[in-house]
């Protein structure tokens, strides 16, 4: 009787087919990925496996050199928006292919700056002790555009050119405009159509 219920519970359990891994899972292990990558790099280890590297900027890096590098940006700000996202899924893996689109706010030795990219990416996530973690990223820039918000000058050295700027033109003013006040639209009229 046990090798029969035995082997009753093996059929039912060996013909139950395993689930694919949902796009929804893998859309907020993505999404977390980075939001941890934007504001809490300690936990960036959660979301990967051992043996993950990257590809960016034409560069291999392996987890602690990727971790280094963002490190290197002092970013004050970060949004993130993803497009033509295709996810592909089996039982345990998962393939993301999509284009970023980022801008990011930073601190720069010349001030605040603007850093706008378009990428390229594609990433492979296997799961682990039930939870997805990134194995391989690829991404590639395609687009980039830099804007200073912020030069050396500083604020306090912008606004005092700009007043020296704007009292220059108001002393020009003074001399080469000629005096308007008592005279008829007539005598203005004539005046600056005989000059």
């Amino acid at each position: 009787m046990k090798k029969l219920l035995f082997l009753f519970s093996l059929i039912i359990f060996a013909c139950q087919t395993p689930t694919k891994i949902s796009e929804k899972e893998v859309m907020d292990t993505f999404n977390s990925f980075f939001e941890v990558l934007d504001n809490d790099l300690d936990k960036f280890e959660s979301m990967v496996t051992e043996d993950f590297f990257i590809f960016e900027n034409s560069r291999r890096y392996s987890k602690d050199e990727f971790i280094e590098f963002v490190k290197t940006f002092d970013i004050v700000s970060s949004e993130r928006k993803f497009e033509d996202v295709v996810i592909d899924t089996d039982n345990n893996t998962a393939h993301i292919s999509l284009k970023q689109f980022g801008e990011f706010i930073v601190n720069t030795p010349d001030g605040k700056a603007k850093l706008e990219f378009e990428w390229l990416e594609s990433t492979y996530a296997v799961k682990i002790d039930n939870k997805l973690k990134f194995k391989f990223y690829f991404s590639e820039a395609i687009k980039t555009n830099t804007i200073i918000l912020e030069s050396t000058l500083g604020n306090s050295l912008t606004f005092f050119i700009f007043g020296m700027i704007a009292l220059i033109g108001f002393f020009i003013m003074i001399k080469v405009e000629p005096e308007t006040r008592g005279k008829s639209l007539e005598e203005l009229e004539e005046e600056f159509v005989t000059s």
